[in-house]
């Protein structure tokens, strides 16, 4: 069973997990892409966690969970955790992923080895995928009743299994130049987001919605009681989801 196997990482030091950055298909510089897809959530589950640069940008759920094949990867983050802890299991998603039974409120975001088809060499993950073990992952994945993420290059067979989900193409850097992945959702991705500290296509233009942000939450913390109330009260009949959405971030 997972309990057998499981454990919560406590340590504040990262050290060896961020050198964990050159794995193949790490999201070290494409996090951002994958934050901004993101709804909000209770429990987050990484299905193939790596270097977990997403999980280490992204804001805290109430629960994470990382799930590795690889033991020495798996070993990394049991010594040096970030210190509101994640939960690591060493295992195959597949096998674990039923186990941990998720829920609506979760969110399982999947970034697994590169399909074959997509790979300009052959062998580069010590624990690979085939392309059966693809089939099998995506045919659980798309059975899952909460909000998923998947990441990777466009392959014939993604392209079928998830046709039905919403693609986001985005750019990003490898070794061998500038490239195109994708991120397949089961949802349609938009606000309300889990995190707002990365949106923009850029770091100018995310500089600038954060100032816009901070600025009118500013103008709106200052007025005077009867005027927050008035303003509070015309966002909300204007944006009622929106609103509501605030709230439940708060409740949490």
């Amino acid at each position: 069973m997972i309990d057998d196997i499981a454990e919560t990482c406590d340590d504040a030091d990262m050290s060896d997990i961020t050198t964990l950055s050159r794995y193949p298909g790490g999201k070290g510089l494409a996090f951002r892409e994958i934050i901004n897809l993101m709804p909000p959530h209770e429990r987050y589950i990484e299905t193939h966690l790596g270097s977990g640069a997403v999980y280490r940008n992204k804001r805290p759920a109430d629960a994470s969970v990382g799930i590795d094949l690889d033991p020495n990867v798996i070993a990394r983050w049991r010594s040096n955790a970030l210190g509101h802890g994640i939960r690591v299991i060493e295992g195959d998603a597949v096998s674990i992923l039923p186990e941990l039974s998720p829920a609506p409120g979760d969110l399982v975001y999947c970034d697994p080895p590169y399909h074959p088809d997509t790979r300009r060499r052959g062998r580069c993950y010590q624990y690979d995928y085939d392309v059966p073990e693809h089939e099998r992952l995506l045919s659980l994945l798309v059975r899952l009743p909460c909000p998923v993420v998947v990441s990777g290059y466009r392959s014939e067979l993604y392209d079928d299994v998830l046709s039905v989900w919403t693609r986001t193409d985005y750019q990003t850097l490898t070794h061998t130049g500038q490239v195109t992945e994708s991120a397949w959702t089961n949802f349609r991705p938009g606000p309300p987001l889990h995190d707002y500290r990365h949106i923009g296509s850029d770091f100018r233009e995310r500089e600038q919605l954060r100032r816009r942000a901070s600025s009118l939450s500013r103008r709106i913390a200052r007025a005077a009681p009867m005027e927050l109330h008035a303003a509070l009260a015309n966002l909300a009949a204007a944006h009622p989801e929106a609103v509501l959405a605030a709230a439940e971030r708060i409740r949490r």
